[in-house]
């Protein structure tokens, strides 16, 4: 008899908790629906309208007032990472950016900063055109306007007056050291005046990683990297009068009261060349050892800087130059 007893106990038990298993089930059914049955499904917490936060836009870099052309506009572009496979070239960092498709076609360290012997004059004469000066105003080399490190070459000498023109084109053509100096009171400014002004242009430009110390790029401290070297070469190319300058094979140099000199370029590329160069500067340290950056356009009509430092030799760095102007002819034709 006990045995019935337990197994109706147990069934009643089952019964009771069924029944309030159900009840639960049910009063949950009703909150979800809320207003009795058919009412609308619950709303997933994903689906739940958020607040919209307004967001300002990233700042489009505009070229400053003092930049005239048009390639300025492609600077942005530079700011993109590119392959590190493409030309055999030695020169341990380079930089190779397509003008018009703004594209970098190649790049090897591109980022490491380095001193970047007399491509410092580049971003000098960068500095000198943003003051908007008067090109043919006369100014006279002082001892102040002398580079600090001994044996820095130069056809000028104490005392020697000329115009803008004439130091702008000895600093960019031939390399003139202390015409880059010059270009201080050419501008009417001091030379640590010129400099910070040379760091200011860098700013502008989103040269971020130079720093400069002097107008004529012998000092050591003069840092850079390949890519802020491609940035300063097509700033060069947008303001007319420094491309003229930097892509003359020779420019007539006036230094009163001697008779002018012809200078020579050091850019060999302008001299039997396969590309029409556009602007291009030399320069070379012991520290910094050969470097190049230059803007061509190749006999397919892509225009493109190529940026080449710490070659190992002078004929290094024309060799890997005529290259890589191979190379992207042969990629642009394929």
């Amino acid at each position: 008899m006990l045995r019935p007893v337990r197994f109706i106990a147990l069934s009643a038990l089952s019964f009771v908790v069924t029944l309030a298993g159900l009840a639960l089930d049910g009063r949950h059914t009703a909150g979800a629906g809320e207003a009795g049955s058919g009412g609308p499904d619950p709303v997933p917490a994903a689906a739940v309208d958020r607040p919209v936060v307004d967001r300002d836009p990233a700042p489009v870099w505009v070229p400053p007032p003092w930049i005239p052309g048009d390639d300025a506009w492609a600077l942005p572009g530079l700011d993109a990472r590119g392959p590190s496979t493409g030309p055999r070239v030695r020169s341990p960092v380079a930089i190779v950016y397509d003008v018009d498709r703004q594209a970098v076609l190649f790049e090897r360290r591109a980022d490491d900063v380095l001193p970047v012997a007399s491509l410092t004059k580049t971003v000098a004469a960068l500095a000198y055109a943003s003051l908007n000066p008067d090109l043919d105003r006369k100014a006279c080399v002082g001892v102040e306007q002398w580079p600090t490190r001994s044996g820095a070459r130069s056809r000028l000498s104490t005392g020697d007056c000329g115009a803008g023109w004439d130091f702008l084109g000895a600093a960019l053509v031939a390399s003139d050291n202390r015409a880059a100096y010059a270009l201080a009171p050419a501008a009417g400014v001091g030379v640590d005046a010129l400099v910070d002004r040379m760091n200011e242009v860098s700013a502008e430009l989103g040269m971020t990683s130079s720093h400069w110390t002097d107008p004529s790029g012998l000092e050591d401290e003069d840092l850079s990297t390949a890519r802020d070297m491609a940035r300063a070469t097509l700033a060069l190319a947008s303001v007319p009068a420094l491309s003229l300058a930097a892509s003359a094979p020779s420019w007539l140099l006036h230094r009163d009261p001697h008779p002018p000199r012809w200078l020579g370029s050091t850019n060999k590329l302008l001299h039997g060349g396969p590309v029409e160069v556009v602007v291009g500067k030399t320069g070379y340290t012991d520290t910094a050892r050969y470097c190049l950056t230059t803007l061509v356009q190749t006999r397919t009509g892509q225009r493109m800087v190529i940026t080449l430092l710490r070659a190992r030799s002078d004929r290094t760095r024309w060799a890997d130059a005529r290259r890589i102007i191979r190379w992207a002819e042969q990629r642009d034709a394929g």
